[in-house]
């Protein structure tokens, strides 16, 4: 079979709205709708992973879900009825975000992370990635998505699409990841804040650091890491690749996003790259 292409990571922050509960941005699902056919049409293999956005952490947060059980309490029926509801939750968007494929003629699998994934301490010790490797190889693009999984050791967790494909990378070698995101990349601090510039290359070394200093910050209710996590998840994947995977970030409004999809390179003055140092 063919090597797989690239991964794909549709923020959540893109595809919804995280400030109102369980609300799309069809726009930019239908967006990701068509850079995923283009892929389709140029026969590249491809994964499709997607955060949750306000379609799980809303849930996550109430219940506290991605905190689990403290072991000598035992676990309450407010925990099993809060994974539950945000399993609801993010499941009901997956289906949304396949079904948008589907009508672009892109043949979208959605794939679930609880039974075949699992964790101690929210750390992962199992991996199915089976199911993925076995659509790929029929032909089909794999839909995955943040999810809850049980915690042999706390009962359940959360666990982020960007740790989703960080596991991924090591097991199916993409040529490269793809960050779609509702800005143009990573900033020196947050966006919204005055001075805030973006990140053209971040240089990633044998031992995890990176240049240059950026600072990250989370919205209230993402219980999964925001951009800081996605900045690790980066890193991590160029580290442990030994920089064959690079990572690039970009807007997925912005007309760099199928460029970058398709050939892995950045148009000037486009997003943002992360790379490991000569």
């Amino acid at each position: 079979m063919a090597a797989l292409h690239c991964i794909v990571k549709l923020g959540g922050s893109a595809i919804t709205d995280k400030d109102q509960r369980e609300t799309l941005r069809p726009e930019a699902l239908h967006r990701a709708g068509l850079i995923l056919r283009r892929l389709c049409k140029e026969g590249l293999r491809c994964v499709l992973v997607h955060g949750a956005g306000s379609f799980g952490h809303f849930h996550a947060k109430e219940f506290r879900v991605a905190e689990g059980s403290a072991g000598s309490t035992g676990v309450s029926d407010t925990l099993r009825l809060g994974l539950c509801a945000t399993r609801l939750s993010v499941t009901k968007l997956n289906q949304q975000v396949t079904e948008q494929l589907v009508a672009e003629r892109v043949p979208a699998i959605g794939i679930s992370l609880f039974g075949s994934w699992s964790t101690a301490s929210g750390e992962v010790t199992r991996a199915g990635v089976s199911p993925v490797r076995e659509a790929l190889d029929a032909g089909y693009v794999p839909v995955l998505h943040g999810d809850c999984v049980l915690d042999s050791e706390k009962h359940c967790s959360v666990l982020s699409g960007d740790i989703v494909i960080q596991v991924l990378c090591s097991e199916l070698h993409p040529r490269h990841v793809v960050f779609l995101m509702d800005v143009n990349g990573i900033y020196t601090c947050p966006p919204d804040t005055p001075g805030a510039e973006l990140v053209r290359s971040v240089t990633v070394g044998a031992d995890g650091r990176f240049s240059p200093a950026i600072l990250t910050v989370a919205r209230s209710n993402d219980v999964t890491g925001g951009a800081a996590l996605k900045l690790r998840a980066a890193v991590a994947i160029v580290t442990q690749s030994k920089g064959t995977v690079e990572v690039l970030m970009c807007n997925i409004q912005s007309q760099a996003a199928e460029v970058v999809c398709i050939t892995g390179n950045l148009p000037p003055g486009e997003g943002t790259r992360v790379t490991l140092a000569a």
